[in-house]
């Protein structure tokens, strides 16, 4: 690939140019979000579509956690978004290739969740 660079920063929303128009207290309060609420990209290298979402699942069960510390979610509500995200991770574990389907809807099962947890 002749641009790894500028695929890396449009995966991940990254500018290279720092916007005037960001302002301090936006910068904060998006630096404060979770990791979970951000969006996932792709790291410089090639990483195979069950890294990422298994690297998605386990920012998914370390915020479900810091949320539940933070009271922000009950035990039950903290245990079930957990089992989901470990249900993804099972299904898509060890497996070198995934079917499009099955990794699509491997994406919508976690931004489901990621949208449970962001949205309280």
């Amino acid at each position: 690939m002749a641009y790894p660079f500028l695929l890396t920063a449009l995966l991940l929303g990254v500018s290279a140019v720092p916007s005037p128009s960001t302002s301090p207290v936006a910068a904060e309060r998006a630096a404060r979000a979770l990791p979970a609420c951000r969006p996932l990209g792709l790291a410089s290298g090639v990483v195979p579509a069950t890294s990422v979402l298994a690297t998605r699942a386990n920012v998914l069960q370390a915020d479900i956690a810091t949320a539940r510390k933070a009271r922000a979610l009950t035990q039950p509500q903290a245990d079930a978004l957990w089992q989901q995200a470990d249900q993804v991770r099972q299904r898509v574990a060890g497996k070198v290739r995934l079917p499009v389907a099955t990794r699509a809807e491997a994406h919508r099962s976690l931004e489901s969740i990621a949208a449970q947890l962001c949205h309280r």
